[in-house]
C-alpha cells in the first residue's frame, strides 16, 4: 500500500471513529496530484477547529486547532521525513508553555517554555549530535 493511500485510509478512520469531530473541509489541494494540501475539522460546539496541512508526498507538516481564528493548545510540525520539527503551546495565538525543535535527524534542538509570547525560564539548545552546548536563563517575564 502506498504511503498516501495508507495515510489517507488512516485519515478516514480516524474521522470515522471519532464522535466530537463533524464536518471535514479540504481547504487546498496540491495540484500535482489534488491530494488534500490543508484540512480543517470542526470539532464539537465550543472545541474549534482541527488544522491539518499536509506535505506534498502525503505524510502531516502540521496539526493544532483553532479556537476564535487563534491558535491554540499544541501545535506541532513535522518534516517531509515525519519526523518531529517543533511542537509549540499556544493560548488565544500567544506562545504559552512548552516549546520545543529538533534537528533533521531527530535529535532535540531547542527546549524552552513562554510565558504570555516570551521566552522564560531556562532554555536548553542542543547539537546536532544531541549535546547540550548552551543553557540560557530568561527569568520571569513578570
Amino acid at each position: 500500500m502506498t504511503g498516501k493511500l495508507w495515510l489517507f485510509s488512516c485519515l478516514v478512520l480516524a474521522l470515522c471513529s471519532c464522535t466530537e469531530r463533524q464536518e471535514e473541509t479540504v481547504v487546498s489541494t496540491w495540484t500535482t496530484d489534488e491530494t488534500p494540501k490543508e484540512v480543517r475539522v470542526e470539532l464539537e460546539e465550543g472545541l474549534g477547529v482541527e488544522v491539518q496541512q499536509f506535505h506534498e508526498n502525503g505524510r502531516i507538516h502540521t496539526r493544532g486547532t483553532l479556537l476564535n481564528n487563534m491558535r491554540q493548545g499544541v501545535w506541532n510540525t513535522y518534516r517531509e521525513d515525519g519526523l518531529p520539527w517543533s511542537r509549540v503551546t499556544y493560548q488565544a495565538g500567544v506562545k504559552a508553555g512548552l516549546f520545543r525543535t529538533w534537528h533533521i535527524g531527530g535529535k532535540p534542538h531547542i527546549e524552552g517554555q513562554h510565558t504570555e509570547g516570551v521566552p522564560s525560564g531556562k532554555w536548553r539548545f542542543y547539537s546536532t549530535e544531541g549535546e547540550l552546548v548552551e543553557t540560557k536563563d530568561y527569568g520571569d517575564p513578570k
